[in-house]
């Protein structure tokens, strides 16, 4: 079954602001070639379309569950976590508030990388909607995060 993973409103709004900014930051150097030259009017569009194109083809668009495994399909390189792996899946009913990105995106298309808070400890998030949120602890000790847009029907999918 798949299971649909929707942008919450701050993800929306920094990725319409960062898609927003980023097309200025790519577009005003086209008209300073003149004055500038061309090398300076590449570099900086070429790091910010290099960046863009990163961050959303690494953000997770959905996830599915399968008789042997839960997928976080992303545009790139496919998450897959065994069943067989999962030691517990729980609903955060209060989402995870007061967590912390150590290397990852904050809310450009999404909210994914290594996160960590005070009760959970370290995390690996593939969440695009910081309500629906959904901990996985595998059997190794590693948590992963994701927010189905149906988060009960995805957990009892899981059990």
């Amino acid at each position: 079954m798949i299971y649909k993973a929707s942008l919450d409103t701050t993800a929306k709004i920094v990725t319409i602001g960062v898609t927003v900014l980023f097309a200025c930051l790519i577009i005003w150097p086209l008209f300073e070639i003149k004055n500038n030259g061309v090398a300076s009017a590449i570099y900086v569009p070429a790091i910010l379309l290099v960046l863009y194109f990163a961050c959303w083809i690494y953000s997770p668009k959905s996830y599915s569950v399968s008789a042997h495994a839960i997928t976080i399909k992303r545009p790139i390189g496919n998450i897959v976590i065994p069943k067989n792996s999962i030691k517990t899946v729980a609903i955060q009913e209060k989402g995870m508030p007061f967590a912390v990105r150590t290397f990852g995106v904050g809310g450009l298309f999404g909210y994914f990388g290594t996160f960590y808070n005070f009760d959970s400890g370290n995390m690996n998030w593939y969440i695009t909607n910081r309500n629906n949120t959904v901990l996985i602890t595998t059997k190794s000790g590693k948590k992963i995060v994701v927010s189905p847009d149906e988060k009960e029907a995805f957990v009892a999918a899981l059990v």
